[in-house]
């Protein structure tokens, strides 16, 4: 069964909220459409935001709601993933804007608001790496580089899927699908024979290991910031989880430190506050 709601659930409950509908990304309502309802619950008589499964369903949900009720009532937010380029305003024709950073979890990475969480805990067993903002920040950094390897395969694999696509399908189904965990490449083996293998399998003129070289090197030369734009927030966050410096456990403890760190940063990202003032100035009166 979904997990998240139909067109007909959207279209019911949309005539009870009210407002423009807005679809974002996530699996739950515990997902993306959670975090957007607490940033502009003081909008809800404007906006009103739906999740569907992926950009994908995203796309689908606002292109069907749209034929329905018109342009001017129904838009959608996506993950940036790997766009190269980010237009907030104008709004896209297809009413569908996409973040600045690379995921929603990119923006609950803030070094200000982990230290508000964190420090008071550990005021009797100091932990290194977690008792400045100084500290968190380089902690949260060197998890982002941690990512870097994974992102840069990734983008192989996805220039492969764009630039190459009568090749792209020669790949196994398993070897088509993008890597979602930070560790998830120490069962490929060396990376470099891993894109000399699929260069042979599948016929590539361009040199594949090259390729992920080059985007490897790039990213190591990035900021946070813009590292930020590029890695995708979520295997930073599992980075952050699994090495989170007080005990926690399950995902009902862990959801009370997110609500911890929302509370001591409440207001939404300005960028995605930016997105949601496009919307909101392009919709039907």
């Amino acid at each position: 069964m979904s997990r998240y709601p139909s067109l007909t659930d959207i279209e019911i409950r949309w005539r009870s909220a009210g407002g423009v509908c807005v679809i974002v990304e996530g699996e739950t309502e515990q997902d993306d459409v959670w975090f957007y309802n607490h940033w502009f619950g003081h909008l809800a008589r404007q906006v009103t935001f739906f999740a569907q499964d992926g950009w994908g369903a995203v796309v689908t949900a606002v292109t069907e709601l749209r034929q329905r009720y018109g342009n001017d009532n129904v838009f959608g937010i996506v993950d940036r993933d790997f766009e190269p380029v980010v237009v907030v305003d104008p709004l896209p024709s297809d009413g569908i804007l996409r973040t600045s950073k690379y995921t929603l979890e990119n923006y609950l990475l803030n070094p200000d608001c982990w230290e508000a969480v964190v420090r008071p805990k550990l005021q009797r067993d100091p932990v290194a790496g977690w008792m400045s903002r100084t500290e968190i920040e380089a902690t949260l950094k060197s998890y982002y580089m941690e990512c870097l390897q994974l992102s840069a395969f990734n983008w192989v694999l996805r220039t492969i899927r764009v630039q190459m696509p009568n090749l792209f399908v020669q790949l196994p189904l398993a070897e088509q699908r993008y890597r979602e965990h930070h560790d998830s490449l120490r069962h490929v083996g060396d990376v470099y024979t891993h894109w000399q293998r699929v260069q042979t399998s599948i016929g590539a003129t361009d040199d594949l290991a090259d390729l992920y070289q080059q985007r490897l090197t790039a990213l190591q030369r990035m900021s946070t910031e813009q590292l930020a734009e590029v890695v995708s927030g979520k295997y930073v966050f599992n980075l952050l989880r699994n090495n989170f410096p007080v005990r926690y456990h399950g995902r009902k403890a862990w959801d009370s430190l997110l609500s911890e760190y929302l509370y001591h940063c409440p207001d939404a990202p300005h960028d995605i506050a930016a997105l949601v003032n496009v919307i909101l100035a392009a919709s039907k009166p």
